[in-house]
């Protein structure tokens, strides 16, 4: 099967560098090369044709013998009897019987018996004998050295057996022979495979390698085996005087081929050594190389950094402590009698083994070591471990080099990992002591590399010069992230020519973490971080059959940062290619993808956000149509958030595309967790792995039914969003009950003003749950709608959007006055570059509408975006919740606050149905998963309205207030949702208290002897079986007039019905029920007073007339909470088997929140009362005052 030839060439640029936008300031701007900044030569389109015309297709060719068992030419019948092990390899010959052991056996013996060789051959020759006469010399000394080297051989043998019986000298070194015992078990059961597998990997990589000439028309393994003999272990020690975290441990490591000599043909095919046979067809002659034989014995130091969550192991740091002695034997024309062995070249293997040691000393041999990074491996990203800034301060004394075209010296810095320069200063001119205070932020990869920091004399026409090295350690940065006022000499000649004074700060990238208590921390959603791109493979360039040469070029923020290598095919080019940049702020980031043909001019285009490529990522969508169809390019984006201190927009919100509805009904057949009882299941909406929002629990069953909305803000059409079934547990973390994926791409629908449209879809879902490593089991109904957000703009956007206009009228001025033929080539690039960075952001804000607050609050319905910039805590570890509206559960929770002051803040959101009527609610708890209910330290309710017009403009703080107090400096964001009205279910009027007012009746069914009934009425609501509310008892009458009233909590009055059982008193017996009557809710209306006559059927005839019940109801609504509090267990499996469970709500009064009111005095402040916060002037906000 042939292979296609992708014809990938070397990238243009380096693809690692850094982007951060500060101020304007492009701060991780990757240094320009001398090839960057120099003008390409011009190249003639004939030339260029030629060079990308890579047209040829390199074959898969299958290996002819793997395995050790058919390179050997094993067969069952060779299988090894136990007197095959035991046949003596030291077998004697006729001549060991006469000649005396004395006179062979021995190294001299065989010199002395090809010197008497030679000089009887030298003999027979001068005394003119015939050449038959030489096969008798030829004989005796072949049978003379053979019979010599044998027992030599055998002396060898009895020596290394020795060795293994005397008793050694002690040290700390132990042995792992178990280990050499298991491998030498299954390594020939294991060796067939995984020779197999090696033979195909390396076939297919060979195959479509474009660094092989293309003059090698064909490279393949024709034989490989690893042989029938393991590595061995061969000692292990482990030092003792290491942190509790650390393991630091010495392996050496071996392996040597079976000795095959004086083994039998049988035991030959049993006892096969390692060896590769490579192929290569050149100009169509096929030569083979073969390697064989090989022997290596390496002692390795490996230190472990451990961790407590999964997979325990943080770090592996790998060091040789010396060059490994190998050997083996590699022959030019394979096992043929005319091959011709390598390493007969002399002095080819000290080369080689300098060559290891030149090349292996900068990564392995100390005091290097290779650092693998255990979870980062794990997550498959390959992304550096974290973000390393470097504030640099001032230099003194710097000393001048002997050159006399040194008249002045203009300094910069250059940072460097392995030689290659990773972010420069700037230069000051004319100066021995420069000052820079300047910030620079470069991936970090590991810490083993040591930073190279170069201080260069920047001269105009000649080659900048160095005037001194720093060689400065990371690894201290592991356990000590911030160093500040560092102080470092430059060295020159080993001689000190200065001092730099420098602060370093490292900041990791956040992986989840598992608490001690079990449960897991949410990652942040920051907006920095570590952003990779993947340009992985372009189609549909040109038509079908037509060979196409394109290339891909990659602007980020309209800088161009990499160009991948051309490809040549007629179908699927591929590139993979990948660009890795620090990201200072997610939502301002775009990429924009250009394809070219190979004679550089543009096939299509396209203008992606980080953030939708990240989305794209999550759905794998990642196949990205160009500007007007003209073909796909696939890209995979890789993301890891990094907590940057710049400011607050580590913490800004993006702006919504809308908001999904997500109704969900019920669920069915769910798999019960427990051992004793059943679970208590809730669902929970998660947009791509981060929970939004929960429903109620149900207590004690498979088959809950919730009828609750939830509703989520969604930032792209291409976000993944999950409905996961979760268990209750008071006492360790919830369990995952299943989770699903739900497709929500048929939502999202456009105008022909290229505007999303509101898609209801009134069709039910069912989802199947899923768990890994389980077969699905149980479902989930669910309804799904989506609500276009009114493309606004933000302030922030309105501040980017006035400098945008500002620099655009500059760039028109500049452009009015630039002379085309004096401008240089590198100004001309540099102008375009500022040009289409204007126009792309022109292009992104030109659709957005921008609003004052005013206009804003006309709408009602809107996602309500809350950051928080800092704050005060009254105590450590504490947790900072949201509640709105009739959430019982909170709608978003800070992360653990380790200290009293929030240094680090976080953002939410949250559509808000009813804006005039909602009520917003912030606590402080201990406890991150407490419901509305339960018990918090400090809180504030306010309406929300009130908290946009007060912390939109400007932040503002807020107080709360309980057992302690805290503050909380708020930024609030208004985007409204393009609808007349949502749903009556989602507004306030479909909850509240409702009053019943039970009045009279008339014609009930007699229950008594006496011909009437002492009747009274029971309420139900639903399917509940407690009672919510019943009447006062009417005796000795079928015509009651109870004149009785009270008030009952409605959580869903459009869907809630009203069941009402008359009853009979028995004063000596159980009540009796003598009939039944149902009300659904929705006839009860909001406003004024609803009479209605509600007839009674009999329970012993279907259809019986039982009466009429003349009833009256008043409904106020109000949000409702239907949460209690939760009852911690000991031992919470054995308890869910003998208690009742959590209850689902509760019918108390007053359980809701209360109505509206002016907001306290003190519950806003000014910026000067909160403590440890930034200047007024530092973050542009003013004092507030109410």
């Amino acid at each position: 099967m042939a292979k296609e030839d992708t014809g990938v060439t070397a990238p243009k640029k380096p693809e690692t560098a850094q982007v951060a936008n500060i101020n304007g300031i492009d701060k991780l701007e990757p240094p320009k090369t001398k090839e960057e900044t120099e003008s390409s030569k011009s190249v003639s389109s004939e030339k260029a044709a030629h060079a990308s015309d890579e047209s040829f297709k390199r074959s898969i060719h299958e290996a002819s013998y793997v395995g050790w068992k058919q390179i050997g030419g094993w067969e069952d019948k060779d299988e090894l009897t136990l007197d095959d092990e035991l046949m003596d390899m030291s077998r004697e010959t006729f001549l060991n019987n006469i000649i005396p052991d004395s006179l062979y056996g021995d190294w001299y013996h065989s010199v002395a018996i090809f010197f008497i060789g030679g000089v009887a051959s030298f003999a027979l020759g001068h005394y003119k004998f015939s050449m038959g006469s030489a096969f008798f010399v030829i004989v005796i000394t072949s049978l003379l050295y053979r019979t010599s080297a044998k027992k030599y051989r055998g002396s060898i043998r009895e020596l290394v057996q020795k060795e293994f019986t005397v008793q050694k000298v002690e040290n700390d070194y132990e042995s792992l022979e178990w280990l050499n015992a298991f491998l030498d078990k299954y390594w020939p059961i294991l060796e067939p495979s995984v020779s197999q597998l090696i033979v195909q990997q390396a076939n297919e990589q060979m195959a479509t390698n474009e660094a092989i000439p293309k003059f090698i028309t064909q490279l393949w393994i024709d034989e490989l085996t690893l042989g029938v003999k393991p590595p061995r272990v061969d000692l292990v020690k482990t030092f003792q005087n290491t942190a509790s975290d650390v393991v630091v441990m010495d392996w050496g490591i071996s392996f040597t081929p079976h000795d095959l000599c004086d083994m039998s043909a049988k035991q030959v095919r049993n006892y096969v050594n390692e060896l590769a046979v490579v192929k290569a067809k050149i100009f169509g002659i096929t030569i083979p190389v073969s390697v064989s034989d090989i022997a290596f014995k390496a002692h390795a130091r490996v230190k472990f950094k451990l961790m407590t969550p999964f997979p325990h192991v943080e770090t592996v740091n790998i060091q040789l402590l010396k060059v490994p002695d190998f050997d083996f034997v590699a022959t030019l024309f394979g096992r043929s009698i005319f091959n011709w062995e390598i390493l007969a070249i002399p002095g080819l293997m000290t080369l080689i083994q300098k060559m290891a040691k030149k090349y292996m000393g900068p990564i392995l041999l100390p005091p290097f070591s290779l650092q693998l990074n255990i979870p980062q491996l794990l997550s498959g990203s390959n992304l550096s471990i974290g973000i390393l800034e470097i504030t640099v301060k001032n230099a003194k004394g710097l000393k001048r080099t002997s050159s006399i075209l040194n008249e002045s010296i203009d300094p910069y810095l250059s940072f460097e990992f392995n030689d290659i320069s990773i972010a420069k200063t700037r230069t000051v001119r004319d100066t021995l002591n420069p000052v820079w205070d300047e910030t620079l932020y470069v991936l970090l990869n590991s810490f083993t590399d040591p930073l190279t920091i170069s201080v260069y004399d920047k001269r105009a026409k000649l080659k900048d010069k160095v005037l001194g090295r720093i060689q400065y350690n990371l690894n201290t940065l592991h356990d000590k992230t911030t160093q500040r006022n560092l102080k470092a000499q430059f060295l020159r000649n080993s001689k000190p020519v200065g001092e730099l004074t420098f602060d370093l700060r490292f900041f990791p990238t956040l992986e989840e973490k598992k608490l001690p208590d079990g449960s897991v921390e949410e990652l942040p959603d920051l907006n920095t971080g570590i952003a990779k791109v993947v340009v992985e493979e372009g189609s549909r360039f040109a038509e079908e059959e037509q060979k196409v040469t394109a290339y891909v070029e990659v602007y980020l923020n309209a800088k161009l940062v990499l160009t991948t290598g051309k490809a040549t095919d007629t179908g699927t080019l591929k590139w993979n290619s990948d660009y890795e940049a620090v990201i200072a702020d997610r939502r301002k980031t775009r990429y924009k993808f250009v394809v070219k043909d190979g004679k550089g001019e543009e096939i299509g285009s396209t203008i992606q956000t980080l953030n939708d490529l990240i989305d794209r990522s999550q759905v794998n969508k990642n196949l990205i149509p160009l500007k007007n169809q003209k073909g796909d390019i696939k890209i995979t984006t890789y993301w890891r958030p990094v907590r940057l201190e710049i400011g607050s927009n580590s913490v800004a919100y993006t702006p919504p595309i809308g908001a999904i509805r997500v109704f969900i009904e019920k669920a069915n057949d769910l798999r019960n967790l427990e051992k004793f009882g059943t679970i208590d299941p809730y669902c929970k909406v998660l947009v791509n792995g981060l929970s939004k929002g929960r429903t109620d629990l149900k207590s004690q069953t498979l088959n809950p039914v919730w009828n609750q909305v939830i509703y989520v803000a969604v930032t792209s059409p291409n976000q993944r969003i999950t409905l996961q079934c979760m268990d209750v547990e008071t006492v360790n973390k919830d369990r995952s009950v299943g989770e699903f994926n739900v497709n929500v791409q048929d939502l999202f629908k456009k105008d022909e003003n290229d505007k999303y449209e509101e898609t209801i879809d009134e069709k039910a879902k069912v989802g199947r749950l899923v768990m890994p490593k389980k077969k699905p089991k149980g479902t989930i109904t669910y309804y799904t709608s989506f609500y276009p957000a009114l493309p606004v703009l933000t302030l922030e956007e309105i501040q980017d959007l006035d400098k945008v206009n500002k620099k655009k009228k500059a760039l028109e001025l500049r452009k009015s006055a630039i002379d085309e033929k004096k401008i240089s080539k590198e100004d001309k690039a540099k102008f375009e570059q500022e040009w289409n960075e204007v126009k792309e952001l022109e292009d992104m804000y030109s659709n957005r509408q921008k609003l004052d607050l005013p206009e804003l609050l006309q709408y009602n319905q809107g996602v309500l975006a809350v950051t928080v910039l800092n704050g005060e805590l009254p105590d450590s570890g504490l947790y900072v919740q949201a509640f709105f509206d009739d959430n019982g559960h909170p709608r978003f929770v800070s992360p653990r606050i380790p200290s009293r002051i929030v240094k680090n803040g976080w953002s939410g959101d949250v559509i808000i149905k009813e804006l005039d009527k909602s009520i917003t609610t912030f606590r402080v708890a201990k406890n991150k998963n407490y419901n509305r209910v339960e018990k918090c330290i400090c809180e504030v309710e306010l309406p929300t309205q009130e908290l946009v017009k007060n912390c939109y403009y400007k932040p503002s703080i807020l107080h709360l207030s309980g057992e302690g107090s805290a503050k909380l400096m708020l930024q609030i964001s208004w985007f409204p949702i393009d609808t007349k009205q949502l749903p009556a279910n989602d507004l306030i009027t479909n909850s509240g208290d409702l009053t019943i007012m039970s009045r009279s009746a008339e014609n009930l069914i007699a229950s008594d002897l006496n011909g009437y009934s002492d009747s009274y009425l029971k309420y139900y609501i639903n399917n509940e079986e407690d009672c919510a509310y019943k009447t006062k008892v009417v005796k000795k009458t079928l015509n009651p007039k109870w004149n009785d009233e009270g008030t009952i909590q409605i959580n869903n009055r459009l869907n809630d019905v009203l069941r009402i059982k008359v009853m009979d008193w028995d004063a000596t017996s159980a009540d009796d029920t003598i009939g039944t009557a149902e009300i659904p809710l929705n006839k009860v209306k909001v406003e004024g007073t609803t009479e209605l006559d509600v007839p009674v059927e009999g329970l012993e005839n279907a259809g019986q007339d039982g009466g009429m019940l003349h009833l009256a109801f008043s409904f106020k609504p109000r949000y409702t909470i239907s949460v209690s509090k939760r009852e911690k267990k000991v031992g919470d499996i054995a308890s869910k088997g003998l208690g009742t469970g959590l209850k689902a709500g509760t019918t108390v009064i007053g359980g809701g929140v209360g109505a509206i009111g002016k907001i306290k005095k003190g519950v806003f402040g000014g910026l000067g009362s909160l403590t440890n916060h930034k200047k007024s002037h530092e973050m542009g906000e003013e004092e507030t005052k109410f």
